[in-house]
């Protein structure tokens, strides 16, 4: 089922992709828009979710970077953070509830960073339906406007 403009403006959805390097990336909307392949099955969404929350954590994960900017939006880092010790970087969004607003921020880079490579093809295949067009391993900020 596919997530409407309504759900969207009205809820914080975690969504996924990956970059240009192969890196995996997590982001937690805020109210914003998604982009049009994540909105397109709320199904495919939920097995992302379930799957990347039931990693282990990484040997690294004690040495996860939290970004100095992390609270920039006024929530906790710890979701971000969660998802960093397995590997993915996290963004946030930089102004909550501003539904059509794309801007988004580091809160958690990973000390090692899951590779699309590493994932089962299932999960490979579902993440590959979004692409970001460069890589965030040296971004503190990102524009998720154009993003498919």
């Amino acid at each position: 089922m596919r997530i409407d403009g309504l759900e969207q403006q009205d809820s914080d959805i975690d969504w996924f992709a990956v970059d240009n390097d192969g890196h995996v990336v997590h982001v937690a909307s805020g109210g914003g828009v998604l982009p049009e392949s994540v909105a397109a099955s709320e199904e495919d969404l939920l097995q992302l979710h379930q799957y990347f929350l039931t990693l282990p954590e990484t040997t690294a994960a004690a040495q996860v970077q939290v970004e100095p900017n992390a609270v920039q939006s006024g929530r906790s880092a710890e979701g971000a953070v969660r998802y960093a010790r397995r590997g993915l970087f996290s963004f946030d969004k930089t102004r909550l509830n501003k539904h059509r607003d794309t801007q988004y921020h580091l809160v958690a880079r990973p000390a090692q960073p899951l590779m699309l490579a590493e994932l089962p093809g299932r999960v490979a295949t579902l993440l590959l339906r979004t692409q970001m067009p460069l890589s965030v391993a040296d971004l503190t900020g990102l524009d998720v406007a154009g993003i498919g």
